[in-house]
């Protein structure tokens, strides 16, 4: 006997789920208000992604495939660095700037940073995507002709997550833009 088929999409209810996390945390976080935010109930929620541990983790694992990829499709575009550095960052920016409540920041540097401290899955989960980002970054500026790429691409890592905190507190776009505008002219020079 087969059982009735999933009436939700899991990648919807998955990323309800993150936005939640990323707005509340882990802690700030009840199952109750995973159940509402991704309208399921929670045997529901437990039949498709486990305890709410199990499902935090799982938003993580998406944002770090998200980046990854993006940063990927991002090499494909073949710009030079100042552009690229210039790409990198504002994406971010306006990633950061967006939640259901207002400016959230990165889950991952957000809450996620947070959680580490008491739970060693969630602090390695953390430290892949650190390493996947580091890496891919400078990938990228190796191909863009940094005659750096791994310092500068931890640079760049660096103020992306700096970005985060700062969106997160409330600074307006304006800032976040002048640091961002900052990074890059270390890393390009000026009018790069």
């Amino acid at each position: 006997m087969r059982g009735r088929p999933r009436s939700f999409d899991p990648g919807e209810a998955l990323q309800r789920a993150a936005e939640r996390f990323r707005t509340y945390g882990f802690a700030g976080t009840s199952l109750d208000e995973l159940s509402e935010a991704t309208g399921l109930k929670r045997p529901s929620l437990a039949a498709a992604f486990g305890d709410k541990r199990a499902l935090y983790i799982a938003a993580i694992e998406k944002l770090m495939a998200r980046v990854e990829r993006q940063l990927i499709r991002l090499g494909e575009a073949k710009l030079p660095l100042g552009e690229l550095v210039e790409r990198i960052l504002i994406g971010g920016i306006n990633l950061y700037l967006t939640g259901s409540e207002g400016p959230e920041g990165c889950l991952i540097i957000n809450t996620a940073a947070t959680q580490a401290a008491s739970d060693p899955e969630v602090r390695e989960k953390v430290g892949a995507f650190l390493a996947v980002e580091d890496k891919r970054i400078a990938e990228l500026l190796a191909a863009a002709g940094s005659p750096a790429p791994e310092a500068q691409g931890r640079l760049v890592a660096s103020v992306l997550h700096s970005l985060s905190v700062r969106a997160r507190a409330g600074a307006p776009r304006e800032e976040l833009e002048q640091v961002a505008r900052d990074c890059i002219d270390l890393i390009a020079g000026d009018g790069n």
